[in-house]
């Protein structure tokens, strides 16, 4: 290897230790590259003599210009002046050898002055060594410190949140569990018959307290007085909820409200809308489509748009007999509607009646313009030949009248759709007021002799009731409906429908017979025909009934498509057209009734 290139790797050599000797002044050497130095100063003179020239010339720089001021904070303090002492002794003892010995001790002078500075740069770097360690040791040790300080407060706030809940539970060991807050008691039960609630497990006793939750009515009546005076009743099936002692929210349903003074300001929300009272009686009606109905009885109440009594953008007051509506669009109108206070129970009967709420619907007593749960007339009748409605019946008023075949529609009474005497002698006959006709219907001679009645006529002789196997129909508990011959009534199911808050009708159930007369029970001239329809097609009939049979029991299964129920009784067969006669010809529909689900 020639001399150059030995050169060239001393000075590769010099400038990597040089490197090396910066960064550990200015404290930015590694443990690895401290080492390094460490390890080339003790094994090779060289290095070690490169070393202690390096340390000399920054000696010497430090003091002339004060080189520490450009040291980084944090770095290491290697010209202290311990450091710089040791140096310049080094240095001058050297100078002074290489001054006073002579050429010819110059070999020993200059091993002498080579042994010292190794010695004094040796000592200098133990002393750097020495340092190094005491700072690191100090680092460790502010370390130890605030990991033991961090864990020493964690475990103190660990402790103390422990003896607080250790605290709390000696001191007040209920304190974690407090007693639930009963629920204030709005209203109480006063009444009920045949009552039964849905699932809310609630008692239909009187003497029941109710509170502000939501509750449905699944059967029967209900009356509840609130803390505030005011009496409400409720008809199934309806969902209500008692919000407070002066208010209710009537989701679905039948209602009727008796306020009275000390109440005043009583209120019922719907869906759709609210109504404040001012001192009255009346009912209220809310169907599935959301329109809500309200019929004034006595007295005032005010009629608002929306389920909020102090935010509505339109109002309006009803009165006595006045009826008014909200429909789902909020809508509020007076007109579309006519005052109907039968349609609701304004009194809570003595006793068990036949029409019962979510379960029966009884149609002699809608015939006595009812809502079928004893609200209707039980002296009322109506003209098969032009629909009047009379408020009293006496019997023998039309013997022997000859009626007219046209059907007369009934808007008067909601739920009755039409009458009409039936004649099929020229063909098939209306039966509703939507145009289905009865194809079957036998020739009759066209005459009648008695009004549709509600068979509870109470003012009617005793002999004229209702009797079939020797039992007596047309009361509150057992009603009827009578057709004499030559008679037929249509009954509105959708109608009805829209009345019962939810119910489905099942099926039409009746027991059908000629009345038993005691004076006149002669076979040849009491003899009828019963027919039943729906929509025009025949779902029952029964030919020349006479007192004799024994009464028939009727069940017709209904859907939601069923519009229209058709009640008729003709004369029987076995006489000619000339002869037939319709004395005494009673068609009787015992407990006739549209069953509720």
């Amino acid at each position: 290897m020639s001399s150059r290139q030995n050169n060239d790797q001393n000075n590769d050599k010099s400038c990597e230790l040089s490197t090396l000797l910066v960064r550990l002044l200015d404290g930015t050497i590694g443990q690895n590259e401290f080492a390094e130095v460490e390890k080339r100063i003790a094994s090779d003179p060289a290095d070690l003599a490169y070393y202690i020239d390096f340390m000399a010339m920054w000696a010497n720089l430090d003091q002339l210009n004060d080189v520490s001021t450009v040291v980084p904070k944090g770095g290491s303090e290697v010209n202290d002046p311990l450091t710089s002492e040791i140096l310049r002794e080094a240095i001058e003892k050297s100078e002074q050898l290489a001054e006073t010995h002579e050429e010819e001790k110059a070999k020993q002078e200059a091993e002498s002055k080579q042994d010292t500075v190794k010695k004094a740069a040796e000592t200098m770097f133990k002393e750097f060594q020495e340092r190094e360690r005491r700072r690191m040791e100090k680092i460790a040790y502010k370390r130890y410190v605030r990991r033991q300080r961090m864990l020493v407060s964690g475990i103190g706030a660990l402790a103390a949140v422990l003896v607080i809940v250790i605290l709390a539970r000696f001191l007040n060991p209920r304190s974690h569990s407090p007693a639930p807050v009963a629920p204030p008691i709005v209203a109480e039960i006063i009444q009920s018959i045949d009552a039964q609630w849905g699932d809310s497990g609630i008692s239909a006793a009187a003497g029941t307290q109710l509170t502000a939750s939501t509750m449905q009515l699944k059967r029967g009546l209900i009356k509840i007085a609130f803390e505030s005076g005011a009496e409400v009743i409720l008809q199934a099936p309806c969902k209500v909820k008692p919000e407070n002692a002066n208010q209710i929210f009537l989701l679905s349903g039948n209602i009727t409200a008796i306020v009275p003074d000390k109440a005043i300001g009583f209120t019922v929300r719907t869906p759709t809308a609210t109504l404040v009272d001012y001192g009255t009686e009346f009912g209220v009606m809310t169907n599935a489509s959301g329109e809500t109905e309200v019929h004034v009885f006595k007295g005032e109440v005010d009629l608002r748009s929306g389920p909020d009594a102090r935010v509505f953008e339109k109002s309006k007051r009803i009165k006595t007999r006045q009826a008014g509506m909200v429909d789902s669009q909020g809508g509020l109108s007076t007109k579309k509607i006519k005052y109907q206070a039968k349609r609701f129970i304004r009194q809570m009967p003595a006793n068990s009646r036949f029409g019962r709420p979510g379960e029966r619907l009884d149609l002699a007593d809608v015939i006595g313009g009812g809502n079928g749960f004893g609200t209707g007339d039980p002296n009322q009748s109506i003209n098969p030949d032009n629909g009047q409605i009379r408020a009293g019946f006496y019997p023998r008023d039309h013997v022997g009248i000859d009626g007219s075949s046209d059907y007369i529609p009934m808007a008067s009474l909601d739920f009755i759709d039409g009458v009409f005497i039936p004649d099929g002698s020229d063909g098939p006959i209306v039966v509703s007021s939507n145009g289905h006709t009865f194809h079957d219907c036998p020739d009759t001679n066209s005459k009648f002799c008695w009004d549709i009645f509600n068979g509870d006529a109470t003012n009617l002789d005793a002999r004229y009731r209702g009797l079939l196997d020797g039992k007596q129909y047309g009361t509150f508990t057992h009603p009827a409906v009578t057709l004499h011959s030559n008679t037929g009534i249509t009954f509105d199911l959708d109608k009805i429908r829209a009345s019962l808050g939810g119910n489905q009708l099942v099926a039409f159930t009746t027991l059908c017979g000629l009345g038993n007369h005691p004076d006149y029970d002669n076979q040849i001239f009491c003899r009828a025909d019963f027919w039943i329809l729906i929509d025009g097609q025949k779902r029952f009939e029964w030919k020349s009934a006479t007192q004799q049979h024994k009464a028939r029991e009727v069940r017709v299964k209904l859907t939601e498509q069923d519009k229209f129920l058709t009640l008729i009784v003709t004369d029987g067969d076995g006489l000619s057209n000339k002869e037939k006669s319709c004395g005494y010809d009673w068609g009787i529909f015992a407990e006739a009734a549209l069953m509720l689900r």
